[in-house]
This record gives C-alpha cells, sequence and structure tokens, in this order.
C-alpha cells in the first residue's frame, strides 16, 4: 500500500507540473530494431550445446587433422559414439537458471550433421553412425516443453565439402537447402548462427532470404549481422560505449569478412548507422584454445560463477547478450560441475537482482512530456511504459527519493529501444548532507537495453541520473538500485 501511494504521490505531483494535455508518444529516432530483435534482446541470457565428433575425439573440425588423421567421412561417424544424448537435461538445465534460448550446433567445422541432412550422408542418420537419435528433434522438443526458444548453429566452413571438391556455387546451394530443412522441421527458429570462421563467399543476402522467407522475425547472427553482430572477443565482453546500430556495409562485413578493428568496432557499434545489429557476447564456460575447442574437455578449467557475474556485467550491463557455451559431455549430459557452477551464478544473480531498492521512490524530473511519460513509470515494472521529456530537450536530471536510507554499489538503467537508442552521455550522483556527490567513475556512455554501472557501495536516500547527452529526447523505462555483496567484485 505504501508503494502504491508514494506512485500514485509521484504521478500526481508530475501532472502538477505539466499539465494534463498528452502531447503524444515521442517520434522514433533513427535506425530502430524488429519485433524479433527487441524480443530476442530481451531474453539477455542464451546458451550454446557444442556437441558432436569432437565431444568423443577430443578434435574439433578447427584443426587441420584429427590427432593426426586426416578428416575423412569415415573417421567423423567412427568418432561420434555417444551411448546416450539427454537433451531434455540439457534444457531443463538452461531453463532452471533463467536462459530463456538454448542454441544447438546442428553442424560444426568438421561436417558432422546432428541431423538426418538431405545434403549429407555424414549425419546421425547414416548406417554406420553409432547413435541415430535426431540431436536437433530431441533439444527442440525440450525446448517446447520447458518453455525456451530454439536457437541452430550450422557452420559454413565444412571439412566434407573441402574434400569432396565441391565449388562454391554448388556448396552454396546445398547449404542453404540444408538450412531450409532446420527451419521448416523443428518449428519456430528464433536465432541462426553464422560462424565466421573460414565462412566463404556466398550471396549472403541470398542465405539470408532462406531465413526470412521462413521466419521473419528470426534474428541472424554473424560478423556484420543482419540480426546480431559478433562482439569481437571470446570472452564475452561488450564495449562499454556500445551502440546497437552498425555500419555493416561501410565497414563491408559478411560472415566471412572483416577488416580494420574489428575488435573495436564490434564491441562498441557504428553511432548513427543505418542497420540495427546488436552485440551478442560469447563465450565458454571451459577454456578455449585446445584441440577440443569449443566442445567437451573432462580436464579444461572452468570459470568460477563470480567469473560469469563478471561477464554478466559486461555483457547484459552492456547492452549486449549473454551467450554462454556449457558443451554436453561424453556422457551425454551437462557435467555436474557445469550444473554446480551455474546454479552458484543463478544465487548470486537473484541475490543481487531480486530486490529493486529503488521500489518505493518518490521520483520527479526536470522536463516531463506529459503525465502519461511521467518520471515514476521508471518503476512500474511495465516494458511498454517509460518516461520521456518534450522533443526539444535532450538533457534532463531525473531524481529518486528513495523511502529511506539505502545501501548499493549497482546502478540499472534501461532505454526503450522500441522507439530507438538515444542516450550518449549521462552520470549518476548521490546526496550526502544534502549535497549532491558525484558517484561511479564520472559521465558514461551509452545505455541501450540495458546498463549496469558498477561503483563503490555507499548508503544515501537520494539518487540522482543526469542524462547530459541525447541525440533526441531521452525515453527510459528502467531505473534499478542493488547491492552486490555476494561476487566479490
Amino acid at each position: 500500500m505504501k508503494k502504491t501511494l508514494v506512485y500514485l504521490a509521484a504521478l500526481l505531483l508530475t501532472a502538477l507540473s505539466c499539465g494534463t494535455k498528452d502531447p503524444g508518444a515521442p517520434a522514433p529516432y533513427g535506425t530502430l530494431p524488429t519485433k524479433g530483435q527487441i524480443d530476442w534482446q530481451r531474453q539477455e541470457l542464451i546458451m550454446f550445446y557444442h556437441f558432436g565428433q569432437a565431444t568423443f575425439s577430443g578434435w574439433d573440425g578447427e584443426n587441420p587433422s584429427c590427432n593426426g588423421k586426416p578428416w575423412t567421412a569415415e573417421l567423423l561417424l567412427q568418432n561420434y559414439a555417444p551411448a546416450t544424448i539427454d537433451a531434455d537435461q540439457w534444457v531443463k538445465t538452461a531453463a532452471d537458471n533463467g536462459f530463456k534460448e538454448v542454441i544447438i550446433t546442428a553442424k560444426h567445422h568438421d561436417g558432422f550433421c546432428l541431423w538426418d541432412n538431405p545434403e549429407s550422408t555424414v549425419d546421425i542418420a547414416n548406417e554406420k553412425c553409432k547413435n541415430h537419435t535426431d540431436v536437433v528433434k530431441a533439444v527442440s522438443d525440450a525446448c517446447a516443453k520447458y518453455g525456451v526458444n530454439l536457437g541452430i548453429y550450422l557452420s559454413p566452413w565444412d571439412r566434407m565439402i573441402e574434400a569432396a571438391g565441391y565449388d562454391i556455387d554448388t556448396y552454396e546451394v546445398m547449404y542453404k537447402n540444408a538450412l531450409k530443412d532446420l527451419m521448416t522441421k523443428y518449428g519456430k527458429v528464433t536465432e541462426i548462427w553464422f560462424d565466421g570462421n573460414h565462412a566463404g563467399a556466398f550471396n549472403w543476402p541470398a542465405v539470408n532470404e532462406v531465413v526470412f522467407g521462413i521466419n521473419p522475425d528470426c534474428v541472424i547472427f554473424s560478423n556484420g549481422g543482419p540480426g546480431c553482430r559478433w562482439v569481437g572477443n571470446e570472452q564475452g565482453e561488450a564495449g562499454e560505449t556500445n551502440w546497437s546500430t552498425l555500419d555493416a556495409v561501410g565497414r563491408k562485413l559478411t560472415p566471412g569478412h572483416m577488416e580494420g578493428d574489428y575488435k573495436t568496432f564490434l564491441g562498441s557499434g557504428d553511432e548513427g548507422a543505418s542497420r540495427w545489429v546488436p552485440a551478442e557476447s560469447d563465450f565458454s564456460i571451459q577454456q578455449i584454445g585446445d584441440p577440443n575447442g569449443w566442445f567437451y574437455g573432462a580436464d579444461d578449467p572452468r570459470k568460477t560463477a563470480s567469473d560469469l557475474m563478471d561477464i554478466y556485467y559486461k555483457s547484459v550491463g552492456r547492452n549486449s547478450i549473454f551467450l554462454m557455451n556449457v558443451p554436453p559431455s561424453d556422457k551425454g549430459v551437462i557435467d555436474a560441475k557445469e550444473v554446480a557452477i551455474m546454479e552458484e551464478f543463478t544465487r548470486m544473480r537473484t541475490a543481487v537482482f531480486g530486490t529493486n531498492l529503488a521500489d518505493g521512490a518518490t521520483v520527479t524530473a526536470t522536463n516531463v512530456r506529459g503525465s502519461k511519460y511521467a518520471p515514476a513509470n521508471l518503476l512500474d515494472g511495465d516494458y511498454d511504459s517509460y518516461f520521456a521529456t518534450e522533443d526539444d530537450v535532450t538533457d534532463v536530471d531525473i531524481d529518486f527519493t528513495l523511502d529511506g536510507e539505502k545501501t548499493f554499489n549497482r546502478v540499472m538503467l534501461q532505454e526503450y529501444i522500441p522507439l530507438g537508442q538515444r542516450v550518449k552521455a549521462f552520470s549518476i550522483a548521490v546526496k550526502f548532507d544534502g549535497v549532491w556527490t558525484e558517484w561511479g567513475s564520472g559521465e558514461t556512455t551509452t545505455i541501450g537495453h540495458k546498463r549496469i554501472i558498477l561503483g563503490e557501495t555507499v548508503t544515501t536516500d537520494a539518487v540522482k541520473i543526469c542524462i547530459n547527452e541525447s541525440n533526441a529526447c531521452p525515453v527510459l523505462n528502467g531505473f534499478g538500485l542493488f547491492n552486490d555483496t555476494v561476487s566479490g567484485l
């Protein structure tokens, strides 16, 4: 009841200060995301499953040979030897830990296919294969059971295509046929992953059209999108400045081609560019770099739950997606070691973000578009309810008078990205003895879907967000104060 009264009081203050006339919603600014991209980014947590012959041989197709043996169809079929495949456990583990999508490697670089590929005999349907389980179907069925979205990885690089000597035009037809099969056989596919490693010179717009012709909302990952982009590293770290727009054409980006300082511009995006291509931050819970690459390694070092929290802050907390590879083991399950780490990570996230210390605050602003766009909307929990200023106002102070003193060290902000990404500079202040004092590392840059600022632990009863520069009137739909006492960061 107390929180409701405070919220209503804030609405009344806003109405008195700005009148009752509704000026209408702000006009969209710049390049906008599609519905599919908005839904995709709101997932925030995605899990990757690298599973295949490398799970059992210990040698990824990225290597020139498999422990000294040349890559052949016979070798791949011989290597792939799962006694059991518990895809239900894979997806349940994801769902239990808050992951909204999983991506399965239907075909990795070696060319072995985890489904009956109409364009290949190096797959689970081959009579020489030791286990004929359609793994893509098993994952898809588990996704339907647990309410998790399905993503599919289909490597453009293929050792079996190389060995057969197909020309690029012939292989492109085969690849598109395989892609169409995957897109139509297993229900809705939320994301398609085109790995850029040795991707080759397909007519990529034509390949993309195969996907969009079946599901226009599907998000296509590659170095330059069109749905989302690689973040430029495999440590799961986005740039502190991170625009969701990217000049993919000007930078000549394709799945198989990048020029210049790509580790920088992929991490930061391009302000004002004509394509909405948000960053996806991929990494593995196990080490990467030995022969098994992204696949399971029993003796590989594992990241800790604190490591995962650090990556969460540097991905989701920087307007990106947290894409974690959790490779199923040679026993056909996600290993207990990985499960324990994920469960601890989930406990940490819940401990930190389970309670928004800003709830119950009275919120005012130096400019308000109208009562429908009141600053109190920042705390109502409704994604489509937002605060906005008048059209000609691109800087604004938003004051949060808390319902008592609160101790925190994390501040969260969200922009309403359906209307575009706007904010390019903001700062945070806290009040001590009636005096505003800067909190955090000073002026910060972009916000996007979500921004989490880490700073020193403080106790105060008032916080101010200063939007110092914005490309159009700021439009914000979320604010939070949190206290991390568990990660050690």
